[in-house]
Parts: C-alpha cells; structure tokens; sequence
C-alpha cells in the first residue's frame, strides 16, 4: 500500500507544478450581455456588428474581454554542487580502514569448533541412474 500511495503523491505534486507554472490567456467577444464567441490560447472572433461604433458615437454594442492568467515564473532548480576532494577522500578511507577494521558484513562468520555436520545420505535415483519420465 505504501508505494502505491507514493506514487499517487508523485503525480498529484507533479501536476501541482505542471498546472502552478502555466499560463494563458482567454479571449470573449460580447454582444450586449451576450457571449458570442469564447477561445483559449489567441484572440476571439468578433460578431460583425462592430462596424457600427462609428455610427452610434461610441455607445456600440460590442466588448472584448481578454483575461491574462499568468503562471509562476520564479522558479529555482535547486542544484547541490557536490566538490568531493580526492585527498580527502583518501584519507578518510584510510582512516575508515585501518581505525574501524572491516565492516560487520564482509567479516568472516565464526567458526563452530565441537560441531559436526550430519552425515549426507545419497540420493539412491541419481546414484543408480534411474529417473521417471
């Protein structure tokens, strides 16, 4: 259960920046109180009617509305440059060996000295060469 609520937080947080970062811009053409035309990304079709603005002395019946939403552009790639010397890498790895030995894992296990293993039995198919098809 754990990875598979890992993973959904991965794409929620990836979408999170995906849809914090993107902008656009909407365009809606009126008539009156009425949208005629509506359109995402570039400007919107007008409805034909706007020639006559000259003629009303600027009481016309059209508007354009444009709404620009902008998305966040400050982000920082955050990068650790990470400038490992090779003598110090070195001496700590001498260090490391010859202070704190092997590690527990490449030791070698203990030995048991009054033990004796249990004596092996052949196995008698392999031994006589007798195998079922």
């Amino acid at each position: 259960m754990r990875p598979f609520t890992r993973k959904i937080g991965a794409v929620l947080l990836s979408h999170l920046l995906l849809f914090s970062t993107l902008s656009f811009t909407m365009d809606m053409h009126f008539c009156g109180k009425t949208l005629v035309d509506f359109s995402l990304f570039h400007e919107a079709e007008d409805c034909g009617m706007a020639m006559g603005d000259d003629l009303m002395a600027g009481l016309g019946c059209c508007s354009d509305v444009e709404v620009i939403v902008q998305g966040q552009e400050d982000l920082d790639q955050v990068v650790n440059p990470v400038d490992f010397h090779p003598q110090l890498v070195a001496v700590v790895m001498a260090v490391y060996q010859n202070w704190l030995g092997q590690p527990e894992h490449l030791q070698e296990p203990p030995r048991f000295h009054g033990y004796s293993p249990p004596p092996l039995f052949p196995d008698i198919t392999i031994r006589d060469q007798r195998f079922l098809i």
